[in-house]
């Protein structure tokens, strides 16, 4: 049977299996409904015999019937089974160049490349940390942590105004520095216990 033509029956078996799968569920629901409507005439004492038995006999069709399409669906399933495992026969078997289909080497194991994204990096000599936000360990609550960073003013920015005002700057252009982060000092703090980590000084 070619590819093709599998393809199709397997399409075709299990639009079958839909139906018969619908219907099941539809006599399903007629049988428990003549059911529930018998309990409900044995309670109430109404000796109708004649439609109970009626109502009987259809439950019992009803019972034959579910019977005939348990055993067609699982002849469709042997049949979508068998195609199936043909399929994965074929699909085991790799023709080589002298004609002879021999198994794939079950000892060859394929293994997928681990992703190439790069884990952060972790700095724990809290002296080595640089003036951004950088992930250690806490040394008070012993976390690992992304350390929050605040920065405040020091000595360099102080250098600065001063050096400016001596070169001339003096109508507020030496308060610069004390408004650029880079002339700041810059202290890493833990974000879960508030501590204060380590202080980079400018200078």
């Amino acid at each position: 049977m070619s590819g093709y033509s599998e393809h199709r029956e397997l399409d075709r078996i299990s639009m079958e299996m839909n139906q018969l799968s619908f219907r099941r569920q539809q006599l399903i629901d007629r049988r428990n409904m003549l059911t529930i409507l018998q309990e409900f005439r044995n309670r109430s004492n109404r000796n109708s015999t004649a439609e109970g038995s009626k109502q009987q006999t259809e439950i019992q069709c009803l019972d034959k019937e579910l019977q005939e399409l348990s055993e067609k669906k699982r002849e469709l399933q042997e049949r979508q089974d068998n195609i199936l495992h043909s399929k994965d026969q074929r699909k085991e078997c790799i023709i080589s160049q002298g004609g002879v289909s021999v198994l794939p080497d079950p000892s060859v194991v394929f293994v997928e490349a681990p992703p190439s994204i790069q884990a952060p990096e972790v700095i724990l000599d809290i002296q080595k940390l640089p003036p951004c936000s950088s992930q250690t360990q806490c040394p008070q609550c012993r976390q690992f942590i992304t350390t929050e960073i605040v920065t405040s003013v020091g000595n360099v920015a102080c250098l600065v105004c001063v050096t400016m005002s001596v070169l001339g700057c003096v109508a507020g252009c030496c308060l610069i520095p004390f408004c650029i982060d880079n002339f700041k000092d810059v202290t890493h703090r833990c974000p879960k216990c508030r501590s204060p980590i380590i202080t980079i000084k400018k200078l």
